[in-house]
């Protein structure tokens, strides 16, 4: 696991995170300092929210720092690899006449039974 340096973002959320647990916390003490129960309610559920909304940032805050990936790489990292080049596994030139040539070759050829049966379809339209 990599530890990414933290910028003014992750700085904000661990800030907001900070903030909003010290406004549960206030959010609480005023619940329990009520004197009537149907408000306490209210705010212990108040309070609540908040806490779980401070949890999340500072949980997005540990995803920043420690999962992320670095924007910039690391001073000391290796050079990354080059692409491979493509290799031509035709090496040598096609010839468009001589393929025409051996196509019209096989094509005039009295004989049909040198020419290879085509095997039956089984996608497309039958009987044609």
């Amino acid at each position: 696991m990599t530890m990414n340096p933290p910028g003014f973002r992750t700085f904000a959320l661990i800030a907001v995170g900070f903030a909003l647990r010290f406004l549960s916390g206030r959010l609480e003490l005023a619940g329990d300092l009520s004197e009537a129960a149907s408000t306490r309610l209210g705010y212990h559920l108040s309070a609540l929210v908040l806490l779980i909304a401070a949890f999340g940032c500072f949980a997005w805050a540990f995803k920043k720092i420690f999962f992320d990936k670095p924007a910039v790489p690391p001073p000391n990292a290796a050079p990354r690899e080059k692409k491979q080049e493509p290799v031509d596994i035709y090496p040598e030139a096609f010839d468009a006449d001589a393929a025409l040539a051996r196509y019209m070759s096989r094509r005039d050829d009295p004989d049909p039974a040198d020419r290879p049966v085509p095997k039956p379809g089984g996608f497309g339209r039958k009987g044609v």
